[in-house]
Parts: structure tokens; C-alpha cells; sequence
């Protein structure tokens, strides 16, 4: 056999390149290129999946720090005219005496610690007040208010000889009253009357309810039951001067409670409008004490 009988046969067609280079384990062009489009890809998928929690992060901290919407100028919400109030607190029960259980029930508590007191905007504390020392005196921190002559809680009454026979005949026990003027200019009186029965009570609210005519409140009409969150317990009556334009508020505001052995009056006034949210939380917190 001759050097040339060695030679591949003419002819014959060239090896293939991929197959050589997997029989060798030689990597071919292609191989070197698809390896390249894969490293640039991966690449680009860590590139975004780094974007997007560097993003995220970025939002988390400014979630973080950014001032809320109501702390920019301009952007505040407008108060609604409600006040801020210290946590109620249901005053004690002498020995042996226990809360009124429905509204035949008489109250055995102290009746000016069912006051409700003044909020932060009249001078008020948000730390309810402290049990006074026995004997304070009117200017003693948490002292209580004092009492009232029940037939001058009628004084004010355009009418007041029937509404005082009433309290009369009834034979009201007690009477006491809290007022306060707040920030805004409204002013707030809160008065409370003890029988000794809910048979002598109910009589004396009816007449309030009905007949009642403050001398500044003129033209005073007894709106629809409202349909407030008041405790069903206590019975509820609201009175209100019309107000001198569309969208102003009521510049007098009234409301009569009834609950057991207990009438409540709420007066509120303001000449440039009693916020009619401010009132209804007063009567509302105040409802929740007689309850």
C-alpha cells in the first residue's frame, strides 16, 4: 500500500464541524456564541430583579418618612368642630348600691360626676379629673360643680311658672349644671335633674320636650328623632333654630335626656353657628353617662 492509499477516497464529503468538535470535545463557534446570548441574558434578568428592589426600596422609605397629607400646608382636613374629650369615667357607687340596670332605674351616683366634662378646647384635661378631697373647695383641682336650686333651672324659660310647678309638684331632689365657652366661641351648658322616680321624671321631660322655650331661643323647632348613636335606654329630644342660610349651622342648639330617675338638658349656642358635630357628640358622650 502506497502513502496516497492512506488519503481519504476522492469524493468523500468533509467531516462535519459539530461533530468533530463533540467527538473531541472542542467547543465550535456556535457553541461560543449561544453560550454568550446566555450569559448576556441572565445577566440582564439579576440587572432587572437588582432595579426593581432598589425601586421598592427606595418607595418603602419614602412611605416612611414622607409627612402625612393632613401635615402639608393647604392640605390639613378641616375640623368638623368635634372637641377632644378625657376618657369617660363612670363615677363610683356607694357601698352596697348598684348601676341602674333599665330605665325604671334610679341613679345611686353622685349626680355632678354624671357631668360630662369640659373638653381640651374649653380648658379641659385629658387625664380625667381625680376624686376630689372631701370638702374641696370650688377652685380645688377636680373639684365638682356645685348644686343648683331645681326651680332655677326654669329661670331661663320664657314661661317659667309652669315648667317651676312642675319641678314642684314632682318634687325634683337635686340639680346641678357645668358650662363652658371653647375655642370656637360655642358656648355649653349641661344640666342635670334627679327625682325620685322615673314616674316623677318622665312628666318633667315631657314638658321640656313639649312646651320647653328658652327666652333666647326663638324660633325653636322639635326636629325628627334623630338617628344618633345614642344608648337606646335614654330617651332623646332635639330642639334647633333655623339656620339664616344655606349651608350655615344652627346658631342654637338644644336637646332634653331621659333615662330613669334623670332629666338631662344640653344647651349649646354660638352666633356664628354651633357645629352640628360638636353637638352631637356632646349629647351623645353626655347620654353615655346616664346610661
Amino acid at each position: 500500500m502506497t502513502a496516497d492509499d492512506s488519503d481519504a477516497p476522492a469524493g468523500l464529503p468533509e467531516p462535519d464541524a459539530r461533530l468533530t468538535a463533540l467527538a473531541t470535545g472542542s467547543p465550535t463557534d456556535e457553541d461560543r456564541a449561544d453560550h454568550s446570548a446566555r450569559r448576556r441574558k441572565a445577566a440582564l434578568r439579576w440587572g432587572a430583579a437588582a432595579a426593581v428592589c432598589v425601586l421598592a426600596g427606595t418607595g418603602s422609605a419614602l412611605a416612611v418618612t414622607a409627612p402625612d397629607r393632613t401635615d402639608l400646608p393647604g392640605l390639613a382636613t378641616r375640623s368638623d368642630g368635634r372637641y377632644t374629650f378625657p376618657a369617660l369615667v363612670l363615677p363610683p357607687l356607694p357601698s352596697g348600691k348598684a348601676a341602674p340596670a333599665e330605665n325604671k332605674s334610679r341613679h345611686a351616683a353622685d349626680l355632678r360626676r354624671l357631668l360630662l366634662p369640659a373638653p381640651v378646647e374649653a380648658g379641659g384635661s385629658l387625664t380625667p379629673a381625680a376624686l376630689p378631697a372631701p370638702g374641696a373647695g370650688p377652685g380645688t383641682p377636680g373639684a365638682l360643680p356645685g348644686w343648683v336650686d331645681c326651680p332655677g333651672v326654669a329661670a331661663d324659660q320664657k314661661d317659667p311658672a309652669e315648667l317651676r310647678a312642675l319641678l314642684v309638684q314632682y318634687a325634683c331632689r337635686a340639680a346641678t349644671v357645668r358650662e363652658w365657652t371653647a375655642s370656637d366661641g360655642t358656648r355649653t351648658r349641661i344640666q342635670l335633674l334627679a327625682f325620685g322616680s322615673h314616674q316623677e321624671a318622665r312628666p318633667v321631660f315631657s314638658a321640656f320636650r313639649d312646651k320647653g322655650e328658652p327666652k333666647d331661643g326663638d324660633g325653636l323647632r322639635l326636629l325628627t328623632p334623630p338617628r344618633w348613636d345614642t344608648p337606646d335606654i335614654v330617651d332623646l329630644a332635639v330642639r334647633e333654630a333655623p339656620s339664616e342660610g344655606p349651608g350655615a349651622e344652627s346658631r342654637y342648639r338644644l336637646a332634653y335626656l331621659y333615662r330613669g330617675d334623670l332629666v338631662g338638658v344640653v344647651t349649646m349656642t354660638n352666633p356664628g353657628g354651633v357645629p352640628a358635630a360638636a353637638f352631637r357628640q356632646v349629647v351623645t358622650l353626655q347620654s353615655d353617662l346616664l346610661a
